[in-house]
């Protein structure tokens, strides 16, 4: 059951730890090893930094906790444990013409992993946060036992677990409240755009009646900075046959670097002429939920180096602000930019979940000094202009940024102290965040 202590990496490749993994497959035993010491739960380990896994920790596997245990069509509500991965249980909901809302990029992620991290999908500008969609769930801590949580029933700590990085206990199930599924394809537009402004423009003037809304971006053009595509998609009833995919490990880095200067400006300039001749296209309702699925060479071609995402919110206020001063930040930094999109956010900021109303940017860069350059001046300006930042995706943010840009952060530590005082729950995140 239990591993022999090995190198384990997340998935940017930027962190390892060495640390010892186990795998239960019944309760019993899982209250046995979480009983045994500091411990962290662990789903498809696809988070980009070292969030389920820590020096002192054992890693306990959720994956064989993966079964479905309730589907109410009635009250629009399904049971599932926490290690069910969210690509089967769509195949599900949808096969019945329901569907979670919100849901991240690819079909392997756990329920417990989406919890654990509050994450949002491609439609969060209407459907908010994975949390909005959790009715209830159970936690398991050893010196509480089993918990049932929900927004009556101890809303604190329910709040807390929501986005609380896994650090409140093992989530064993959750129920979910689910939607009717508008249609089993969708419907994808084009919208070409100038600038990183203008994508924003484009995206507030179309939000209403779309399904899903967000932007791609070139950001190394020595003129027409930003210029890109904002993608505009609707259910609709019929069309988009299923693309079979190629199943392939997303976490496997090839032996050298691909992405440099050179081949990141051929392959968006590609990307740009594909994107106009497509202009509109219909996709089958998988392929159009989990985009980054089949796309598993673009993380491979970082390298054993991997790669560095930075993933911020700024207040609509404060966007042109931050997009006068983005500009001249990377042209000093001089680093390759694999990948920038923007996606209009909504709500309001809660604990350390990546939430809050305003307009989100993201950008891919390979990991190398010049990127920690690139987000040490991203930091800068995320403070300066009242936004916060991905913690999921972010492997070397510290306690004082956080401090700083995320207001609920003294609350979430006073919070997690009171329930948990002897630290039971341990990773590299929460070392490095020091909660």
């Amino acid at each position: 059951m239990l591993s022999d202590a090995t190198a384990i990496t997340s998935f940017d490749g930027t962190e390892s730890v060495v640390a010892r993994l186990a795998r239960p497959e019944r309760y019993r035993d899982l209250e046995a090893l979480v009983a045994r010491g500091p411990a962290i739960a662990r789903g498809a380990g696809l988070s980009y930094c070292a969030a389920s896994v820590g020096q002192s920790a054992l890693g306990i596997d959720m994956t064989r906790f993966d079964r479905l245990l309730a589907f109410d069509e009635q009250a629009g509500l399904v049971t599932v444990e926490a290690g069910l991965r969210v690509g089967p249980l769509t195949q599900f909901l949808a096969s019945r013409g329901y569907f979670l809302p919100v849901l991240p990029g690819y079909p392997a992620i756990t329920v417990g992993g989406c919890l654990a991290f509050d994450v949002h999908g491609k439609s969060q500008h209407h459907s908010g946060n994975f949390s909005e969609s959790v009715a209830s769930l159970e936690l398991l801590h050893p010196a509480h036992g089993r918990l049932e949580l929900s927004a009556e029933r101890r809303p604190d700590l329910f709040d807390l677990t929501l986005g609380g990085l896994g650090l409140t206990g093992v989530v064993t199930r959750a129920t979910l409240r689910v939607r009717k599924l508008p249609g089993h394809a969708m419907q994808v537009e084009a919208v070409p755009c100038r600038s990183l402004g203008d994508a924003v423009d484009i995206m507030r003037t179309r939000a209403e009646g779309v399904d899903a809304l967000y932007s791609w971006h070139d950001l190394n053009r020595t003129s027409g900075f930003g210029r890109g595509v904002v993608f505009v998609e609707r259910f609709i009833e019929h069309g988009g046959k299923p693309v079979p995919t190629v199943q392939r490990d997303p976490r496997r880095r090839g032996r050298f670097a691909l992405w440099n200067a050179v081949t990141t400006r051929s392959a968006l300039a590609a990307y740009a002429l594909l994107q106009r001749w497509r202009g509109r296209r219909t996709l089958g309702v998988h392929q159009a939920m989990f985009p980054i699925e089949g796309l598993e060479g673009y993380y491979a071609a970082f390298g054993r180096r991997g790669f560095r995402e930075y993933q911020l919110i700024v207040p609509f206020s404060n966007w042109d602000g931050l997009v006068r001063e983005l500009e001249p930040c990377v042209r000093r930094n001089r680093v390759p930019i694999t990948l920038a999109s923007l996606k209009l956010f909504r709500g309001a900021a809660r604990h350390l979940s990546f939430a809050g109303e305003g307009v989100c940017l993201a950008v891919d860069v390979p990991a190398n000094e010049r990127a920690l350059s690139l987000f040490s001046a991203l930091d800068e300006l995320v403070v300066k202009f009242g936004g916060s930042i991905n913690l999921s995706k972010d492997s070397r943010a510290g306690r004082e940024l956080c401090r700083q840009i995320f207001p609920g952060f003294a609350g979430f530590a006073t919070a997690l102290t009171a329930f948990d005082p002897k630290r039971h729950f341990q990773s590299r995140l929460r070392e490095r965040l020091d909660v």
